[in-house]
């Protein structure tokens, strides 16, 4: 005679054993960590307080694949100056970029680029400001009333010279001289002592105003 109690508990255990081979437990493998690489943008020399002239570049991968959407921080760390944006996502190819303006003062600037729980993570660049070295010479457009630029600047015993550009007659007229007044052609001057020198069109005083910064 069939023992009911035990034929039950064997279709019982049957039960259990097909609902875990059909996959009946839900638990999922955890996702991989992303990974953070430098791609390029590191090393660059610039003039301080401008920007290098190449963006930052990372990568972020998971399993060897990209990774979009990733939230990447840019953090000044020495050196001073600031990244732009300071926060920026991956693309489909897994890339964030950032524009770098070093510090004012010169030497040795760094940065890092992070990504939360990413391996690699931070990254380092580096760049360096150099000084800045002023030109031995600018130019200046003169137009129908404006002068472009409205700042130059040049080193001592440097010269500037602005062209006519436009249809109008103007001059370039300094505190202690003045251009031809004309339409057309050149005038040149040479600044032999480092200052700051403001000058304008006498006849469009309101609206045709510059600067020659000598260093």
């Amino acid at each position: 005679m069939v023992n009911l109690r035990s034929l039950k508990y064997v279709v019982a255990l049957s039960a259990i054993a097909l609902v875990q081979a059909c996959g009946g437990d839900s638990t999922q493998p955890e996702a991989s960590a992303p990974a953070l690489a430098l791609v390029s943008g590191s090393g660059q020399t610039a003039v301080a307080g401008a920007a290098v002239a190449d963006p930052l570049v990372v990568r972020v991968t998971r399993d060897g694949s990209p990774l979009a959407g990733a939230s990447v921080t840019w953090t000044v760390t020495a050196g001073g100056g600031s990244p732009s944006p300071a926060s920026s996502v991956t693309d489909s190819n897994g890339q964030a970029s950032t524009t770098w303006t070093l510090g004012s003062t010169d030497g040795s600037n760094t940065l890092e680029a992070s990504v939360s729980g990413a391996t690699g993570s931070p990254i380092e660049f580096t760049a360096t400001g150099t000084p800045f070295t002023p030109p031995a010479a600018a130019s200046v457009t003169i137009g129908d009333n404006f002068f472009d630029p409205t700042q130059s600047t040049v080193a001592v015993n440097g010269t500037v010279t602005w062209t006519w550009g436009g249809s109008s007659t103007h001059n370039v007229t300094f505190g202690s001289g003045a251009s031809p007044t004309q339409t057309s052609g050149t005038y040149a001057m040479t600044f032999p002592s480092a200052g700051s020198f403001t000058y304008q069109c006498t006849i469009h005083p309101g609206q045709m105003n510059g600067t020659i910064v000598v260093q």
